[in-house]
């Protein structure tokens, strides 16, 4: 049986205002015969962020949902829980479904933090009576026993996504809907949460959740739906779904524009964001990763570099995993680079347990200073087929010598 069923989804928003007003006051039936006769008038200044999204999520089934931001991830969760109505197609839920798709959602910011633990209940259908029972059990688990009666528009952002999601543990719905507001807590409290919604889709219950953390989308989900610019391209089992969208988040756009001074390198860093920085003096101009050959074990990456003022430089590729931490890295003997460009390439044997990891390319001068260092978009998929249950250990495999007796 299906808890959630979407069919031919789409959501149109307007861009501006304007004649937009017009068309958002036309009431029904006179829009959509307005929309008959002037389909072209209709739909000016408009972008669909859902089009014609089919899904069906089975009762006590965990699905991960991905994407780029702006896919339409936060669109479908709020059409599916009805906090918006599709423009067009047919949404169906047959269980009791609660959604935490932001931390302030439900929440009025004059309120306490107890009053709104009601105020919230009340929008899933609990009345005073029924909630009372549950306030201390909520108040434990956000751990703000002793701000339950504070305005909640002097908690941090991070006590606010505690409440809010306690809240919703306290409620005993069939489906529950997230969206990335796990990110928002201390590491403590994620940990709390996964270990919760972990007990919750054990139990039966049916998750639907949207994440960028692909590492808890892999542990979470046995199915995961790809959205991109408002289609769904892609729906399957967990493994692999997550390893095609990672292959697919190479960018694309390469800049060429030649970089002479450090001035301009360090412009071009900062525009790149925590991507991408160095002192600049030298530049990685592209970075070629094939795909793992030998099981997903053995790398091939083509680098070409622009060497600036540094005569010599040593070349640098490290790996980070779906989390973020970094695994470690191999680098290169001094290479000579007198000449404006150049080019490199290495071969590494991955010593990785499957996975998802991202490439750091870098540059390092003489003086041992990073001159430009690259955190590619580009994933690698290593799928070796080895146990779930060696992830505990850790993604490093080691290799060694086992002997019976």
């Amino acid at each position: 049986m299906d808890a959630i069923v979407t069919e031919k989804v789409t959501k149109t928003y307007r861009v501006g205002v304007g004649r937009a007003r017009i068309r958002e006051m036309t009431p029904p039936p006179i829009d959509r015969a307005f929309r008959r006769l002037f389909p072209r008038w209709w739909s000016r200044d408009t972008f669909n962020a859902l089009k014609e999204v089919t899904l069906s999520v089975e009762a006590g089934s965990s699905v991960g949902m991905v994407g780029h931001n702006g896919a339409g991830k936060t669109t479908l969760l709020r059409v599916i829980a009805g906090v918006t109505a599709p423009t067009m197609g047919r949404v169906e839920v047959s269980a009791r479904i609660a959604a935490l798709i932001d931390a302030l959602v439900g929440f009025h910011p004059d309120l306490t933090g107890r009053e709104n633990i009601y105020l919230l209940g009340a929008m899933h259908g609990f009345d005073r009576r029924s909630m009372a029972p549950r306030i201390d059990r909520i108040l434990d688990f956000a751990e703000i026993g002793d701000m339950a009666d504070t305005p909640i528009k002097r908690f941090s952002a991070g006590m606010t996504a505690r409440l809010g999601f306690a809240t919703i543990t306290a409620l005993d719905v069939e489906a529950l809907l997230v969206d990335e507001v796990l990110a928002v807590g201390d590491a403590s409290f994620q940990r709390k949460c996964v270990n919760w919604l972990d007990e919750y889709r054990k139990g039966g219950g049916t998750l639907l959740f949207v994440s960028h953390n692909l590492s808890l989308v892999r542990n979470m989900t046995e199915r995961v739906v790809w959205l991109d610019h408002g289609r769904v391209v892609g729906d399957g089992p967990t493994r692999q779904v997550l390893a095609e969208y990672a292959r697919a988040m190479e960018r694309r756009e390469v800049d060429h524009r030649p970089v002479h001074t450090k001035s301009a390198a360090r412009k071009m860093m900062l525009a790149e964001g925590m991507r991408r920085w160095g002192a600049g003096g030298a530049r990685v101009d592209e970075v070629h990763v094939e795909d793992p050959s030998n099981g997903g074990t053995d790398l091939e990456v083509a680098i070409t570099y622009e060497a600036g003022d540094i005569e010599e430089a040593v070349f640098c590729l490290a790996f980070v995993d779906e989390e973020g931490r970094e695994i470690g890295a191999s680098a290169s003997p001094p290479v000579s680079t007198n000449e404006d460009r150049g080019a490199i390439r290495c071969t590494i044997h991955l010593p990785f347990r499957s996975g998802i990891y991202f490439p750091i390319v870098a540059i390092l001068g003489p003086d041992g200073m990073i001159r430009d260092r690259w955190k590619l978009d580009r994933a690698v998929v290593v799928d070796r087929g080895d146990g779930e249950g060696l992830a505990d250990f850790g993604p490093v495999d080691i290799p060694a010598g086992w002997t019976a007796g």
